[in-house]
């Protein structure tokens, strides 16, 4: 057990090793192309990346939160309202029906709250 242990502390210590001299070949390597730079030896030409990407969307992250807990809330709201009168009738639900009815009714308007921002997003898109 101790020779692995050993094995592996001498395999770390070659590897900082060799990495110590990563680092500094890789540095002069910097150096050099930056002074190349600087002469004008090696002039690099970039190209415009500006029109690969279009104009910058609007941030309507606050809007799509807003309208997702809205609808989040209804569906709450309507689900505690629809176990209400289902409990009220006498037709009393499982502890699991009622759990799928929470999780169902908050997924269902949360889901027409997103629909509802992407609605508003594309009209404002359309009259900018």
């Amino acid at each position: 057990m101790n020779q692995m242990f050993s094995a592996i502390i001498v395999l770390g210590i070659a590897y900082t090793i060799y990495k110590l001299f990563e680092l500094f070949v890789r540095r002069k390597e910097r150096m050099a192309i930056i002074e190349k730079m600087i002469n004008g030896e090696g002039v690099v030409n970039f190209p415009d990346v500006s029109k690969w990407f279009s104009s910058p969307t609007p941030k309507v992250g606050g809007l799509r939160l807003g309208l997702l807990l809205i609808g989040l809330g209804l569906g709450l709201v309507t689900a505690i309202i629809l176990n209400f009168f289902f409990v009220f009738n006498n037709n009393a639900l499982s502890w699991q029906d009622k759990d799928i009815l929470y999780f169902a009714m908050m997924m269902l308007f949360g889901g027409l709250g997103l629909l509802i921002a992407y609605l508003i997003e594309q009209k404002n898109l359309k009259k900018g």
